[in-house]
């Protein structure tokens, strides 16, 4: 990239709008694209700033999203935060935002349903691999040590 459009707050602005048409993105997420990309950090700065000014990074709003869909998913609240931090997201927001869309209250309830789908799918295998992959399979999704044991054994009988 020359020093023209590297420096060129139109041009950083131009493509961050393009790394939005492809999905939503964090304001941080789009600072190290845009950095990766070679454009100067003044640049990148202002062409960052025009696009909060109109609504088109909120990180409020991109944090509640991606909460509701992974929540939708069957990840818990931890394992949402998580992701959202490592997406750039600030940590007291993630954790908002992951607990709004899974409360503490459902967590153990959720954590059965997911547990009673995935169940179907491990038809056929020993009670004791069941246990494994099951409890393996929730604690990949954030679900706490204590709850993942309490549904896997109330949900797979030993002979």
């Amino acid at each position: 990239m020359d020093g023209d459009t590297a420096a060129s707050g139109d041009a950083a602005h131009a493509a961050a709008l393009r790394l939005l048409t492809v999905r939503a993105r964090s304001q941080a997420e789009l600072e190290e694209r845009l950095g990766r990309r070679g454009f100067e950090a003044g640049a990148v700065a202002l062409a960052l700033e025009r696009l909060v000014a109109v609504g088109l990074i909120d990180d409020d709003a991109f944090a509640a999203a991606v909460a509701e869909s992974r929540a939708a998913r069957g990840m818990d609240a931890a394992a949402v935060a998580l992701e959202l931090r490592e997406r750039g997201v600030d940590a007291a927001l993630a954790a908002r935002a992951a607990a709004a869309a899974m409360p503490a209250e459902d967590r153990a309830e959720r954590c059965r349903q997911v547990a009673e789908a995935r169940l179907a799918q491990l038809d056929g295998l020993s009670p004791q691999t069941q246990f494994r992959r099951l409890s393996a399979y929730l604690a990949r999704r954030g679900y706490a040590a204590e709850v993942v044991h309490s549904v896997v054994s109330d949900l797979i009988e030993f002979d």
